[in-house]
C-alpha cells in the first residue's frame, strides 16, 4: 500500500513528506543492505515475514519497484 500512499501524497503536492516516506521505508531495506526491493517488509520487524519465515520472502520482487516508477513520475526533470 505505500505506492498508494506515496503517490497520493505527491498529487497532493506533499512533496517532502512523499520523499521522506520513500526514505523511511525503502531505504531501510537499503540501510539493511538490501541491493533489490522485498516484496514484504516492515521496518520495525525486518524480519518479518506473511509467510511465517523470512527464507520464504521474495527478496527482489516487481511490486515493490514503487520508488523508481514514482522518482521518474514525479522527481525526474
Amino acid at each position: 500500500m505505500y505506492h498508494h500512499i506515496v503517490e497520493a501524497l505527491f498529487e497532493a503536492g506533499l512533496k517532502e513528506e512523499a520523499v521522506s516516506l520513500m526514505k523511511n521505508y525503502w531505504g531501510k531495506m537499503i540501510d539493511l543492505g538490501a541491493d533489490t526491493f522485498w516484496e514484504a517488509f516492515d521496518p520495525d520487524m525486518p524480519d518479518y515475514s506473511p509467510y511465517g519465515s523470512p527464507i520464504v520472502n521474495s527478496y527482489c520482487h516487481a511490486w515493490s519497484c514503487t520508488p523508481v516508477y514514482l522518482i521518474k513520475k514525479y522527481l525526474a526533470e
